[in-house]
């Protein structure tokens, strides 16, 4: 079905995403303040979560049965599915793809040259499934350690086994990493040098996470998914007048282009064209329109003298020698 942007609604849009950092800052519990959760605890650490911001959670023993949860009936009473931890699902993926992909070495291990490709190719119809087929945000929690760049400087990485930690950006919308600063719990969503995050619909920067009572209600990311979809709806309304000025000058230059049939009628549309009220890209689209119909009816244009002129096919002439 092919939607026009002024009929575009973004209030139900799903978002993909990624929290990191030390252990013990409080990732999961943030990640549990997005809309509706499900638990896939994958780490086993639902009770280092306080009680009273706990969710329903699935713990599973391998990669069938979380597939037999996500793919339950129940699953529809949820809006984010949570992965907690990313580095533990890859862990998962490693024992399906030794088992179902035949991923092991002679002696029985994990074949990483060869099950690797399965695990990042998994992960992404995952990822997907859930997004597209389920329609559900999804955050993937991950641990991560302080490593060195070739500099020396110290730079935070997700702590994740093989070229996967490298691919799971590409497909997220946010990614944030939490840590502390004085007494502050912060999430970032602005790259910098010790550390990559990624921020679109106007979330970025760093942004204080309310420290939590007993009492208080854990709601962060459904506030903060709340606000992109209510960007992403005013930059669509903002920018309706000017896609409705690219819309009317396109309609005309079409028109426009229709009545061209020899140079005298081509010169004129050349001229016409310029004098539209051009948006976006209409004026370059309007210039491609145009030749197309002049290259149909055996026209060249003289860049010189800006005008069109019927080429001499035995002489090949200029636009003065068939003036």
């Amino acid at each position: 079905m092919i939607v026009k942007p002024e009929n575009m609604n973004f209030s139900d849009k799903k978002f993909s995403m990624i929290i990191y950092g030390s252990p013990g800052v409080g990732k999961t519990t943030l990640a549990l303040s997005a809309p509706d959760p499900i638990l896939l605890d994958f780490d086993r650490g639902i009770s280092r979560v306080r009680a009273a911001h706990r969710k329903d959670t699935s713990v599973c023993n391998n990669y069938k049965e979380v597939c037999a949860d996500i793919n339950s009936p129940d699953m529809r009473n949820y809006q984010t599915v949570v992965i907690d931890t990313g580095g533990s699902f890859v862990t998962f993926l490693k024992e399906w793809a030794m088992e179902e992909k035949g991923a092991k070495t002679k002696s029985g291990e994990f074949n990483g040259l060869k099950g690797f490709g399965f695990v990042k190719s998994e992960w992404n119809r995952f990822t997907e499934d859930v997004k597209t087929r389920l329609n559900k945000n999804i955050i993937y929690v991950f641990h991560s350690n302080e490593t060195a760049d070739k500099d020396g400087n110290p730079v935070q990485r997700l702590v994740c086994e093989g070229s996967v930690r490298n691919t799971v950006w590409t497909p997220c919308d946010f990614g944030g990493y939490v840590q502390m600063i004085g007494d502050q719990r912060v999430i970032c969503f602005t790259p910098e040098q010790e550390y990559f995050a990624k921020g679109c619909h106007g979330i970025q920067g760093k942004i204080a996470i309310p420290t939590l009572g007993p009492d208080d209600k854990n709601d962060f990311l459904t506030r903060l998914f709340e606000q992109a979809k209510a960007n992403i709806q005013a930059e669509n309304e903002a920018f309706a007048p000017v896609r409705e000025q690219y819309d009317a000058a396109m309609a005309h230059a079409n028109e426009i282009v229709r009545g061209v049939a020899d140079v005298d009628s081509a010169n004129a549309a050349l001229a016409a064209l310029q004098t539209l009220n051009h948006a976006l890209t209409s004026k370059k689209e309007a210039a491609a329109l145009l030749k197309a119909k002049t290259d149909s009816l055996g026209l060249k244009f003289d860049r010189v003298l800006n005008s069109y002129y019927v080429a001499d096919l035995t002489a090949g002439g200029t636009a003065a020698q068939n003036g």
